[in-house]
């Protein structure tokens, strides 16, 4: 049993004469009953539903109030979202040639590896067939056997000086230049790999590739995700909302905030999609690729109301929201309200409540549970 189950188990044990003092009212201005049903005045729930509980007892189990007031805030609404890539911060590393796959000097990064532009991430070499590297083979031979054969007619011509044709010794230079360059384009697609390079920095998806691997052109074999770039896309069927979000918070995670970027003009199943990034110096998210996750975004609409923490708000014995009004020093009074979600920890309370009340912020679940 901890010690908090203790202190709760306690007062239904222990038995004291408690007068709670007037004054409290209710959300209307009614005035709230202040005398126990209980003649011995026990400790404990009472019969009219409110819970007594010394002093001592709400300093263990740290019981919080605070007295409330009506305010006027931004309208929130929580729509579910799920978290994508950012197009400027993913990257697909694809072969543009059938080959084998070989590993760079560093190896073969795994998912997971942090990965910096520019680095080299694998080698795809191309394996002719027979008949193609026979055909490949011949045709540079020629070519070279042509350099040759140029080279000496070149000289040829430089050892005539004067006697010789300036422009058959130019046209036979620029063919001895271009059968040269002919040459090593032949001799790289026979020898040079293709160099598989990350085009941006961040973390490294490997889709199981392995040293010696046979990949197809156009295969997938890495992906590179920026931990600090992504998307949030979150669906709606109000289509007023497109015109009246700007910003939104994570309610998993209240300290990431998103901004809105828009809306896709086309609609999928009905529904419209919204698009958030995240906001300007957030790097270290817990956030993942195609994680489901609700936002609370402020829209320009007001209301009125009580705002009170989340926490302050439990459930009574029917599974209606309440909240526990602190009447004396020693007695509390459940109170059912209604509410709306505003951002994350936070709540709007339009039914239940009065100005002044005194509202226990802090221990509510606790005070929820004495019998």
């Amino acid at each position: 049993m901890t010690f908090k189950h203790a202190v709760l188990f306690s007062l239904s044990l222990c038995s004291l004469s408690v007068l709670a003092s007037p004054g409290a009212h209710g959300p209307n201005g009614e005035h709230l009953d202040q005398k126990p049903n209980k003649v011995e005045g026990a400790l404990g729930k009472q019969a009219d539903g409110s819970v007594i509980m010394p002093m001592k007892h709400q300093a263990l189990l740290n019981v919080r109030t605070q007295f409330v007031r009506e305010s006027e805030v931004k309208k929130q609404v929580r729509l579910d979202a799920i978290v994508k890539p950012h197009p400027d911060g993913y990257a697909k590393i694809q072969s543009s040639s059938d080959g084998r796959l070989d590993a760079p000097q560093t190896g073969i990064h795994p998912t997971g590896a942090k990965v910096q532009a520019g680095d080299v991430l694998g080698l795809i070499r191309y394996q002719d067939t027979a008949y193609e590297l026979a055909s490949q083979t011949s045709e540079l031979i020629a070519i070279r056997n042509r350099i040759d054969q140029t080279n000496r007619d070149v000289e040829r011509l430089k050892k005539l000086g004067d006697l010789a044709s300036k422009q058959a010794l130019e046209q036979l230079e620029t063919e001895l230049l271009s059968l040269q360059q002919q040459a090593q384009a032949l001799q790289k697609g026979l020898e040079k790999p293709e160099v598989l390079i990350a085009p941006i920095s961040g973390v490294l998806i490997n889709h199981t590739v392995s040293r010696g691997q046979w990949v197809e052109a156009g295969e997938a074999l890495f992906e590179i995700i920026a931990p600090e770039q992504f998307l949030v896309e979150a669906s709606t069927r109000d289509f007023a909302l497109t015109q009246q979000l700007t910003s939104a918070k994570v309610v998993e995670q209240p300290d990431i905030s998103l901004n809105y970027l828009g809306f896709s003009p086309e609609l999928v199943n009905g529904l419209v999609h919204l698009n958030f990034e995240l906001s300007q110096g957030q790097d270290n998210t817990n956030l993942f690729i195609n994680q489901s996750i609700s936002i609370q975004a402020p829209i320009d609409e007001k209301l009125k109301g009580i705002v009170i923490p989340a926490d302050a708000v439990v459930l009574s014995q029917n599974n209606l929201p309440q909240v526990w009004i602190k009447l004396s020093a020693e007695r509390f009074l459940p109170q059912l309200i209604r509410y709306q979600h505003l951002e994350p920890g936070l709540v709007l309370v339009t039914e239940g409540l009065g100005a002044d009340n005194r509202v226990v912020v802090d221990g509510a679940s606790l005070l929820n549970q004495v019998r």
